[in-house]
Order: C-alpha cells, then sequence, then structure tokens
C-alpha cells in the first residue's frame, strides 16, 4: 500500500503545497541556508542554491515513486516561504520532519503550526497510516509544540543524531508518536465450529 499525497491545503494566511524548483532561492535563503533556522537539525546548513536545487529534484522524485513527500508552506499576502514539511512513509509508519524559518513573524509560525495540525490530522487517517512520529532536539524549541499538536512523548533517545551546525557528532532527542488502533482481524473459527455449522446446514438441507 502507498500514501497518496494531499496536493494542496489551503489556510486565511497560508498555502500548504508541493515544492518546485522555482521555489530553490527563496528556500535557500529563508531555511535551508539560514544558520538560526538549521541550528538544531540533524543536516547541515546548505551553502548554496545549487544544493538547494538537489534537494528539490530529490522531492520530486520522491513524490513520484511515493518514498518521500515535501511541502512548503507559502505565505499568501508575501510569497515568503515560512516552513518546510517532510513525510517519509514506511507504512503503516510515516516519519514526520518540520523547519520551519526563523526570518518569520510570530503570526506566521502560530499559522504554520495551524496548517501543520490540519495536514497531521489528514494524515493520521489515511488507509495503511497508524503511526506517525517525529524526533526533536532536547534543547531545541520545535518539541514544545508537539503535544499542542497531538503527539505523545514516547521516549528520550541518547546520542541519536547529530547536530553538525553545532559541531556536535551525537545528541539527544525526543521521540513523539501519534497513533491510531490498528484493526483487529476476527478470530478464526475453530475446527470443532466449523464442522458444528456444516453439520446443522446438512440437517436444514435434509429436514
Amino acid at each position: 500500500m502507498r500514501l497518496i499525497p494531499l496536493d494542496s491545503i489551503d489556510t486565511p494566511l497560508l498555502r500548504l503545497r508541493p515544492l518546485t524548483p522555482a521555489d530553490a532561492p527563496a528556500l535557500f535563503d529563508q531555511m535551508l541556508g539560514d544558520a538560526d533556522t538549521m541550528r538544531d537539525l540533524p543536516v547541515l546548513r546548505q551553502t548554496g542554491v545549487s544544493q538547494t536545487e538537489g534537494f528539490i529534484a530529490e522531492a520530486l522524485r520522491g513524490w513520484d515513486d511515493g518514498s518521500l513527500i515535501r511541502y512548503t508552506l507559502e505565505c499568501k499576502e508575501t510569497g515568503r516561504l515560512t516552513a518546510l514539511i517532510e513525510l517519509k512513509p514506511t507504512l503503516p509508519r510515516v516519519e514526520l520532519g518540520v523547519i520551519i524559518s526563523r526570518h518569520g513573524g510570530a503570526r506566521r509560525r502560530r499559522a504554520g503550526v495551524l496548517a501543520l495540525q490540519e495536514l497531521i490530522d489528514w494524515l493520521i487517517e489515511q488507509p495503511g497510516v497508524y503511526r506517525v512520529f517525529a524526533c526533536c532536539a532536547v534543547d531545541g524549541a520545535a518539541h514544545s509544540s508537539m503535544e499542542r499538536l497531538g503527539f505523545v512523548k514516547e521516549a528520550l533517545l541518547t546520542n541519536h543524531e547529530p547536530r553538525p551546525n553545532r559541531s556536535l557528532v551525537a545528541a539527544d532527542s525526543y521521540l513523539f508518536a501519534l497513533t491510531r488502533p490498528a484493526p483487529v482481524p476476527p478470530e478464526p473459527a475453530s475446527e470443532g465450529a466449523a464442522w458444528l455449522r456444516n453439520t446443522m446446514q446438512w440437517s436444514l438441507e435434509d429436514a
């Protein structure tokens, strides 16, 4: 089973949509090349737009084969990119990653959380999806929003990820997850019950 991506979400302030090649300069300037935005993330800050172009090309390939889904949040008023959202589906679970630009105002950041909530609510109800999880730096800003989004803190993961933008080869992370019950198959009928059912059926047919 494959997760079918959502095409877009519109909120009063923001639009969630897939990345396009034209996003590369803005995505580099506002997120992937910005030191403050990338500080606590487990990937190295990018140093040029060509790296961001490769990042978007990877996203387009992943969208086509279902292995990687990347969205951006775009401010409807200014056209600025305010966040990047990444989904890695390996059903029944989906890994969630989020980058929020430090250049946006508090109002746009709050609007971004609301748009993310809408995406997560949609995601957890998709066929085959029973777990959405994310890892956050224990001393970063992201983990404070996870429980408000409905996630449960499951564990402290010691030395789980690098923080290359802080020169840390291994650092602790919190593991958060959102789950829903998986369907339980019916109990198979015992041989005795099957024999009794067949015997009763034959008896009725002979009556």
